[in-house]
């Protein structure tokens, strides 16, 4: 059909008429104009005929615009161009990479009333590969960025990972220096001490025992009282006395070891039976605090 019109009216661009010609040729696109049915191009203009560096028209577009193909393309999108009632669309646009030439281009495709009065297929292809490369780009860089962030946020983990165990570890080591501190002075000085109560001591002497007894308590207190009270959120004063309660000091004693008034001292056995909870329990707070020893 199409070589009937280009015969009778001279050549495609009669077919068009020369001012539509002189426009399509000006345009920086390509264009062509094909039948809906035998894929035969009725025309190109200058822009695609230079891309391909040849005049097409009169070929097959399937076989001429594309890379081997051995029929009608997959992709063709003439059934999407006119309605059940085979009127016209709205132009349908796409993207397409054309292997034979290697480029991106965006689609036009638009069924078009011919001169002999039926429709054709006009596409127009604006090339956008340059759009397609620096999408792309962005696309290699935005994943490559991201898996920077997961590397680094991966080593940051492990890094805490590694810092929790050092931690840990010396949690642990500094548990066990204070275990073996306690179990020295236990074994020790204790027997020592307890021998020196259970002599014949004169008042002076027995002074001396107790503020030595206070003594190395006060150099237990952040291990051992720590350890047998950190449950109970225990203040460092009420510690101290809890471990002279602990020992059998009574009130008096204690007030006389640290030179606090009575007072001070009733009020912290008071706290420490209330964060102990047994603030209205008929229970001894001596006899109580010696179940809470630390075993080691």
């Amino acid at each position: 059909m199409g070589g009937k019109i280009f015969k009778e009216r001279g050549d495609s661009y009669n077919a068009l008429g020369s001012p539509l010609e002189t426009i399509l040729n000006s345009l920086n696109s390509s264009i062509y104009i094909a039948d809906m049915k035998s894929h035969e191009i009725f025309f190109m203009n200058d822009h695609m005929k230079n891309l391909f560096g040849t005049d097409l028209t009169g070929s097959i577009c399937w076989k001429s615009i594309h890379k081997n193909l051995k029929g009608p393309c997959e992709f063709c999108t003439n059934d999407k161009l006119t309605d059940a009632d085979g009127n016209p669309t709205e132009p349908h646009i796409w993207e397409f990479y054309n292997k034979k030439i290697g480029r991106w281009y965006e689609l036009h495709d638009q069924a078009i009333l011919w001169v002999d009065g039926h429709f054709v297929r006009m596409e127009i292809a604006i090339d956008i590969t340059d759009r397609k490369r620096a999408e792309q780009a962005l696309k290699e860089s935005h994943e490559k960025l991201e898996q920077r962030v997961k590397e680094r946020a991966s080593s940051l983990e492990d890094l805490n990972i590694a810092l929790n165990v050092l931690l840990k570890k010396k949690d642990e080591d500094r548990v066990e220096v204070e275990k073996e501190i306690i179990l020295n002075m236990k074994n020790i000085v204790e027997p020592t001490i307890t021998k020196l109560n259970n002599s014949s001591l004169n008042g002076t002497q027995q002074k001396l025992v107790d503020q030595l007894t206070q003594k190395i308590n006060d150099v237990l207190l952040p291990f051992s009282g720590q350890m047998e009270f950190k449950d109970y959120n225990f203040t460092l004063s009420e510690t101290q006395i809890a471990k002279l309660i602990q020992t059998g000091k009574r009130s008096k004693e204690i007030c006389e070891l640290l030179n606090v008034s009575i007072r001070t001292v009733e009020t912290h056995r008071m706290n420490i039976r209330k964060k102990m909870g047994i603030s209205n329990k008929d229970m001894n707070l001596s006899s109580y605090l010696a179940t809470k020893k630390t075993t080691t």
